[in-house]
């Protein structure tokens, strides 16, 4: 920022005397004998000053790299007078931007910023000396990634379960409720399915389907790694051919994704996992459509044996997803 200075210009006043009768006639009211006097203005000053200007200028060629936050550098601002620098964020191309720091020197030429969120996010730094600042610098944009996380086993609530058509039509017709509580209490699905045909598209198998599990998932997600369903199923007996099937819906339950199965093999009550914390069932899931509104599980109970009883303690989920 320029500093100016100014000097006026001393102005000095110098008396001339003129000759009685110089002109002046005598119908001038002035008598023959006065003196007239003018003034004359002269300017004496002998030292000038100039008047000079100076912008602030921004920082230049800002760059800016993603990852877990993002990392920015650029060029120092010419101005040595400059405070420090100010650093705007924007979720769009071109702004509106937020301040979100201040970076102090002037010889500072890096810093990072940490959003709370994933996404795309677009940086502008202005250099600042106490009330001024520059223009904005170059635009830079980095792709920030937070670390994934996960929701742990999320249970579903106890009245949120219905039966599904398919075999018997009654799914797990004994107290079905104890589904969604691990604590020994079962659900129980007796004699199960019309015919022995082992295939989870069969229509002739037992299917029931619960939800209301509160994953809490953000819809602002960014992305979903994988789902992974937690069942704990018992059998009264391990002949023949068991199997549970499992699919997840994303809109209440009128769309559902491929069947994944898993052989049961023990009498006791014993965990199965479907799913993995990289396995998104074969989509690409938003947030919204892991809300208690949407979101669904449906399990068909397949086995060539109508004398078979599937006992069921615990439905459970769990999400692992990026921010």
């Amino acid at each position: 920022m320029g500093r100016r200075a100014l000097l006026a210009p001393v102005l000095v006043f110098a008396l001339s005397p003129l000759v009685a009768g110089s002109g002046v006639g005598a119908g001038s009211g002035v008598g023959a004998d006065s003196d007239l006097s003018l003034a004359r203005l002269v300017d004496t000053a002998t030292t000038t000053r100039s008047i000079t200007t100076d912008t602030l200028d921004p920082p230049a060629s800002l760059a800016a790299v993603g990852g877990l936050t993002a990392a920015l550098t650029w060029t120092a601002t010419v101005d040595s007078y400059a405070t420090g620098y100010q650093v705007q964020r924007a979720t769009v191309s071109g702004g509106p931007y937020s301040l979100v720091s201040t970076v102090t020197p002037r010889t500072t030429v890096s810093t990072t910023d940490a959003p709370v969120a994933s996404g795309t996010y677009y940086y502008v730094l202005q250099s600042y000396f106490q009330g001024w600042t520059s223009a904005t610098s170059n635009q830079a944009s980095a792709v920030v990634t937070l670390a994934q996380t996960s929701t742990g086993f999320k249970a579903c609530t106890a009245a949120s379960n219905a039966a599904d058509t398919g075999g018997d039509g009654n799914g797990y017709e004994t107290t079905p409720a104890n589904g969604c509580v691990l604590d020994g209490s079962v659900a129980t699905d007796a004699n199960s399915g019309t015919n022995t045909t082992v295939a989870c598209a069969n229509a002739g198998k037992d299917r029931h389907r619960y939800w209301d599990f509160s994953l809490g998932v953000p819809a602002s997600v960014l992305s979903v790694a994988g789902i992974q369903l937690r069942t704990n199923v018992g059998l009264n007996n391990t002949t023949g051919t068991t199997q549970m099937c499992a699919e997840l819906s994303w809109n209440g339950g009128t769309t559902w994704t491929a069947a994944k199965s898993l052989a049961l093999t023990a009498t006791a009550i014993t965990p199965y996992t479907f799913g993995a914390a990289n396995d998104a069932w074969g989509r690409t899931w938003t947030g919204s459509e892991l809300a208690n509104g949407s979101f669904r599980v449906r399990l068909t109970d397949v086995t060539n044996q109508t004398t078979k009883n599937f006992r069921l303690d615990a439905v459970s989920v769990q999400v692992t997803y990026t921010p």
